[in-house]
């Protein structure tokens, strides 16, 4: 669903149990790719939305089915390293975490993809970047970390997997 807000768009995906919703925010794309291109673009960036909310919902199984086992990864908890594999990430999914009081609201997270760009290359790969806000509640106050985020998927066996992903913080 597309809603026009003043010269952008914004392409919300609701989550399961509303914890999360992934929204993209970009001007119209122009397309200067073949219509197989803007397909495989949008199948690419459909996949990566439902990539971010499994993160933001703690979804480890769909994160897993949407990751190549050999995924490899620079970001801020690799501390400089390249990280191959999915254990490294199953970690944060694993995690245990302090019992909710009873009264605490929900988490609430939302992730935002403002202005990605999709770049199929060939038929069998294509990068998707963007950067990343993600607002949540710390504390009881609202926050919003941002990060330049690129992310790689290939064509297996016909169908798209997630297969590098580059995160860096931005500083406020």
């Amino acid at each position: 669903m597309l809603h026009r807000t003043s010269r952008s768009y914004a392409k919300s995906v609701a989550a399961p149990r509303n914890l999360l919703r992934v929204r993209t925010l970009s001007l119209p794309p122009r397309w200067a790719q073949p219509s197989t291109d803007r397909m495989a673009a949008q199948e690419v960036l459909t996949l990566n939305h439902k990539l971010l909310s499994a993160i933001g919902a703690g979804d480890y199984a769909t994160y897993e089915s949407l990751c190549d086992p050999s995924l490899t990864c620079f970001e801020p908890e690799a501390v400089g390293h390249l990280v191959e594999g999915l254990d490294f990430h199953k970690y944060y999914f694993t995690m245990p975490t302090a019992p909710a009081a009873p009264d605490a609201p929900k988490p609430h997270v939302l992730n935002t993809m403002a202005s990605p760009h999709v770049r199929v290359i060939g038929d069998k790969c294509a990068v998707v970047s963007y950067i990343r806000l993600t607002q949540k509640l710390v504390g009881g106050a609202p926050v919003t970390v941002q990060a330049e985020e690129t992310r790689v998927w290939e064509k297996k066996d016909g169908r798209w997997v997630h297969v590098h992903m580059h995160r860096s913080l931005i500083k406020s």
